[in-house]
This record gives C-alpha cells, structure tokens and sequence, in this order.
C-alpha cells in the first residue's frame, strides 16, 4: 500500500485557501491542470511510497517517537509555486511555514523521513529538502511552463495561521477519478 505521513488542515484554514485558489486558477490554463479537491489538501511532510505489510507494521512506532517532545506547531501559509521548474511544471502549490522560523516543522519532517528510512524506504531520508507546501493541482501532462505575465497577476496566498496538534499516516488509494486518502493512524503532539 502507499503510504505518507501528513498534517492536516482544520476547515477555517481550507475555506480560506479554497477563496484564494478560487481567484488563482483565473490565471492557470485549465486545460493544463488538475485541481487536487480542497477534502484532499494536506501538509506531506514524508512519502513513503509503496510499502508491505510488515514494513507499514513497524512505523507507527517511530512515528510516535518523532511527536514525543512536540506539543504543537504554529503554522502560516505564504507564497505558491511549482514542483519541479517553472519550465517543466508537475505540481502547483501554497507554501506552508511553521511560525518560529521553520525549525520545528523541519525536525518533524526530517524525523518522519528518517523513520521511513529505518523502516519502509531506504531512500526516504535522503529526498530532496524538505519545502512544506499543499499540493492545490497536478499538472495532466507537462505543460510548456507558465506563463510568467500570467503567474505575476496571481494573488499572493493570505496569511492562513493554525495550530498543528497532531501528525496522521495515510493511505493512497490511486483510482482513475483521482487519489483517495484513508487516515490510518493519528499521531497527537
């Protein structure tokens, strides 16, 4: 099954974002993207892919070690961009930063790739950096870039602050509608 660890959204947040990406898509060539439905909008902080039974079995454990000494995070959205170049474009997203400066987000995120590391994916841990983001669409092919007139006539992402009090591992279930997710097990700061 595939697997991520994630922080979700409360439903202020998504409502707010929901009015800004409203307004943003004016300016995005539908034809080239596909909406990641707002129920779906989450913070990935690890990617644990395609992991077996045994494997999924033990990583609750470590993940319930990296919120251990957490009792919350303080979280703002700002900024938006695209995965992987502006030139070849498979993701658009909102940024997310923890208030104090990213330390504390970062250190849950690099805890929960080292515990798919130990655990599931050997490669987990040495990914990219770690940019927290929500994913608001896919692209549905490669588009040619965007638009750079375009893109600057996008509203700037609000200010969407919120509490994380809790971390959740999911299941991706890849249908031809389009992903779903099942929260496995949550994981309280």
């Amino acid at each position: 099954m595939r697997l991520f660890a994630a922080v979700e959204l409360p439903e202020d947040a998504i409502e707010a974002l929901s009015d800004w990406w409203l307004e943003a898509t004016e300016y995005l060539k539908q034809s080239d993207w596909r909406p990641v439905p707002a129920h779906l909008w989450h913070l990935t902080l690890a990617f644990y892919g395609d992991v077996g039974a045994d494997d999924a079995d033990s990583l609750p454990e470590q993940l319930t070690a990296c919120v251990e000494n957490i009792q919350f995070i303080h979280l703002c959205t700002g900024g938006f961009g695209v995965f992987p170049k502006p030139l070849r474009p498979r993701v658009f997203w909102a940024g997310v930063e923890d208030i104090d400066g990213g330390k504390s987000l970062k250190h849950l995120a690099h805890c929960c790739r080292r515990a798919g590391h130990a655990t599931v994916r050997k490669r987990t841990a040495r990914e990219a950096a770690f940019r927290g983001h929500i994913t608001m669409a896919r692209a549905r092919t490669y588009p040619k870039g965007l638009d750079a007139g375009m893109v600057q006539m996008i509203p700037p992402v609000p200010e969407i602050y919120w509490c994380a009090d809790r971390l959740s591992l999911f299941q991706s279930i890849l249908r031809p509608e389009g992903p779903q997710y099942r929260r496995l097990e949550t994981f309280y700061f």
